[in-house]
């Protein structure tokens, strides 16, 4: 047994390292082979006002699987860190109040009003989502993990009401309050469903089972939970990226080349909001690291499915989070890699040595 699960772990190392490849291997897959993807999303059963599709499984199986590998203890200690948690939990909630807005208001002063309401509100979707999960994995260890995992479970738990609290909001605040409010209303209403029994019910469920299933059975499946969450989620990439494919082939190549755009400036500013407020609270690199990722990573698997669900006549939406998917995981590196690089200080003798 300890053979395989070293096996286990070996595996997953080996695929988290080539995880961009992987991501990029879906898409390319989504726009050659669209076909089985698309029969998916077509497919579904309804349960308790939830739309049970292949993508709704997904994500359970995600999240799941990713709150079954946190040890009691360790959620425990984020207590420890306040300051962190509530620092990445905050920026994270509000940036939308900054992203949606301004890129409305940008779109309008360049003349773009048709498109603006569409983008608008997947910007919305986006940044109001929960943190991504995937975040745990870029942090490494020389951030402050268990924040970070604090923060993404928070925001998934909490997510039933915030998310649609957010959506709710933006659409009195954004510019065009006629249609957009109509659209992140009609989305809000959606995802209070979704992200009850497919957010926060997984994550609840997942850190119980590790709770009370014994140390023996647990021993067992804990090296297949990483293969389960990344099989789930390149599943639900090609699923879901499946939807945009229409619009590649219908739309003019400025439609798709302002949807990649507002994807990739959207995600940049997130981050960059992130790393302002980590500087403003003169945070350490790792606690920094932290706050830059919860404030810039938003669970893409969560805004896809929504945008799928709630907004299907908005296929520009989803191009959007496709963008924003494949942005932030380019920033989550450099973000990383920007914190470890930066001097941290501890204190020796009263004094703050740097190492």
């Amino acid at each position: 047994m300890p053979a395989r699960s070293a096996r286990g772990g070996r595996l997953s190392v080996w695929i988290h390292r080539r995880l961009g490849p992987a991501v990029l291997l879906c898409y390319l897959l989504a726009l050659l082979v669209p076909g089985p993807g698309t029969r998916l999303r077509g497919t579904a059963l309804g349960l308790f006002g939830l739309r049970l599709d292949a993508s709704t499984l997904a994500l359970f199986l995600i999240l799941f699987a990713a709150a079954f590998q946190v040890p009691p203890g360790r959620a425990l200690a984020a207590v420890r860190q306040p300051k962190t948690v509530l620092a990445g939990l905050a920026a994270h909630l509000l940036t939308a109040f900054a992203l949606a807005p301004a890129t409305a208001l940008v779109m309008y002063g360049t003349g773009l009003r048709g498109p603006a309401d569409g983008l608008s509100a997947a910007v919305a979707l986006i940044a109001a989502a929960p943190v991504a999960a995937a975040a745990t994995v870029w942090i490494g260890r020389d951030g402050e993990v268990t924040a970070l995992l604090a923060v993404v479970l928070l925001s998934a738990l909490l997510s039933p009401l915030t998310m649609p609290t957010t959506l709710g909001l933006l659409g009195h605040v954004l510019p065009s309050a006629g249609h957009t409010q109509a659209l992140v209303d009609s989305a809000a209403g959606q995802a209070r469903a979704l992200l009850t029994g497919a957010v926060a019910l997984p994550c609840a469920l997942g850190l119980l089972a590790r709770r009370f299933v014994p140390a023996a059975v647990s021993g067992r499946l804990l090296p297949g939970a990483p293969l389960v969450a990344i099989a789930a989620m390149l599943a639900l990439t090609y699923v879901n990226a499946t939807a945009a494919v229409p619009v590649l082939h219908r739309e003019p190549w400025t439609v798709v080349a302002l949807c990649a755009a507002v994807g990739w400036g959207v995600c940049r500013l997130a981050f960059l909001v992130g790393s302002l407020t980590a500087r403003a609270l003169r945070l350490p690199p790792g606690a920094g690291a932290t706050v830059t990722l919860a404030c810039g990573m938003s669970n893409v698997s969560v805004s896809t499915v929504i945008v799928v669900q709630a907004l299907p006549g908005q296929p520009h939406a989803l191009l959007v989070a496709l963008v924003y998917g494949l942005t932030q995981k380019v920033s989550a590196r450099r973000a990383v890699a920007k914190g470890a690089a930066a001097p941290s200080c501890r204190t020796v003798g009263g004094r703050r040595a740097v190492r």
